[in-house]
């Protein structure tokens, strides 16, 4: 696959020039775990799903569908095309089902409701990135019984390809060691850290050496790694965000 196009001074194309047309899919459905008992525990799935509705970009819709933004990732042990909606509501079926198959076994009427009380919730939005290049920001919130995991995930869709862009797209082969060092310097920059021995100190990269993650923003002039609460500091750091210039890594970019 040819490379990303970086930064110019070209016209940058909008989504209506690029023959982009949107829809949101929005399901919400609740399940009891007891069926017709005022008092049972249930699943909620509330999704609002936003899809590309051009026929060509319907290897967009599968891509997207199965990166990851529905867990349990059923779709993934299939390949075949599935719409949006049959996706939606297959996932919404196999979820209810499975949630009644775990717990109904465990649940007893002296149990405390909200342990075994379950939702999902995913809600999209796109924004325009990199020449023709969409960014597609997914908030997915998993609750169960009381804990919480709550994140974002971004897809860099070249509208081009029609695919999802990874970073061995973008960056030149056995780019990894170079990228991890530029997102560390930038770290240590912007939360006043002067070495890797600060950082871990501060809490970051205690466990994990440092990486660049999957979960990135092609924006017009630089590029974000997003990492996710927990991810590569401590949970109550919240999500982090490394903002990279593109001058910054160029050598690292392909042509």
């Amino acid at each position: 696959m040819a490379a990303v196009l970086l930064p110019s001074c070209h016209h940058k194309p909008t989504m209506s020039e690029m023959g982009v047309t949107l829809d949101t899919l929005s399901v919400k459905h609740t399940a009891q775990l007891v069926p017709d008992s005022a008092g049972s525990p249930c699943c909620s799935v509330d999704l609002s799903f936003i899809t590309f509705t051009n026929p060509e970009h319907a290897a967009i819709n599968d891509s997207i569908l199965r990166s990851g933004i529905l867990s349990p990732e059923y779709l993934s042990l299939k390949r075949a095309h599935i719409s949006p909606k049959a996706a939606v509501d297959s996932f919404v079926k196999r979820y209810t089902a499975d949630y009644r198959d775990y717990y109904s076994g465990i649940y007893t009427d002296e149990a405390d409701s909200s342990v075994v009380t379950i939702g999902y919730t995913l809600d999209t939005d796109i924004m325009e990135g990199l020449d023709s290049v969409l960014v597609y920001k997914a908030h997915i919130a998993n609750r169960q019984g009381d804990i919480l995991t709550d994140y974002t995930k971004y897809l860099n869709i070249s509208i081009k390809h029609k695919r999802i862009l990874h970073l061995g797209n973008i960056f030149v082969h056995s780019y990894e060691d170079a990228l991890s060092e530029a997102i560390v310097a930038q770290l240590m920059s912007q939360s006043g850290n002067k070495s890797i021995e600060q950082l871990h100190e501060a809490g970051f990269f205690v466990n994990t050496a440092p990486y660049a993650t999957e979960n990135f923003i092609l924006g017009d002039n630089s590029i974000t790694f997003v990492y996710v609460a927990g991810e590569i500091a401590d949970r109550d750091k919240g999500e982090i965000q490394v903002e990279l210039k593109y001058s910054t890594v160029n050598n690292l970019l392909k042509r």
